[in-house]
């Protein structure tokens, strides 16, 4: 737990250095049903599990590009929301068999930034508005980085749109990285 917990706090450290560089190139068309998102992937143990993942979900209708950083624990995916929802993104993450096999398992954070969290009572308020999404199992906040990232279940076809939307509705603008 406390691993996880450590490699999702350096995952964001380098989220953050990705988000300034991506501010900028935020391709999204209005109605378009096409996002583009960072997901957290725990679980990648060497750079060949990289490989792995983006073989996995290459092959998934409705991804249209993916590229994972081993060294960042991140994954880069553009999907298409019409056919692919972002928690099934994430279920194809979880459900990509383990290149080392045995007990280990990938999973896959949805990542979002979020400017209004910058301290432990919006923190909980963004993890409260989240709660009440059903699909949504877990929600990490990063105060200090303006971001959180959301764990989804195994049931479900929460969207990106419905996860920012709820943000919204609490009061916190939130975008994909």
């Amino acid at each position: 737990m406390k691993v996880q917990r450590c490699i999702l706090s350096m995952a964001f450290v380098s989220i953050s250095a990705i988000a300034q560089a991506q501010a900028q190139d935020q391709p999204r068309t209005s109605g378009s049903t096409t996002t583009k998102a960072t997901y957290i992937v725990t679980g990648l143990h060497c750079p060949p599990c990289t490989q792995t993942v983006e073989s996995s979900l290459s092959r998934a209708s409705g991804i249209r590009s993916i590229k994972v950083d081993w060294q960042k624990k991140t994954a880069q995916i553009e999907f298409d929301e019409s056919v692919l929802p972002a928690q099934r993104v994430a279920q194809l993450i979880a459900g990509t068999p383990h290149l080392m096999g045995g007990n280990l398992k990938y999973a896959g954070w949805l990542a979002l930034r979020v400017p209004g969290l910058n301290d432990a009572a919006t923190a909980q308020a963004a993890k409260v508005a989240l709660d009440k999404l059903p699909g949504v199992t877990r929600v990490a906040t990063y105060p200090a980085q303006r971001s959180l990232s959301v764990a989804f279940g195994p049931q479900g076809a929460v969207t990106s749109r419905q996860v920012i939307d709820a943000l919204g509705a609490a009061g916190f603008k939130a975008e994909t990285f």
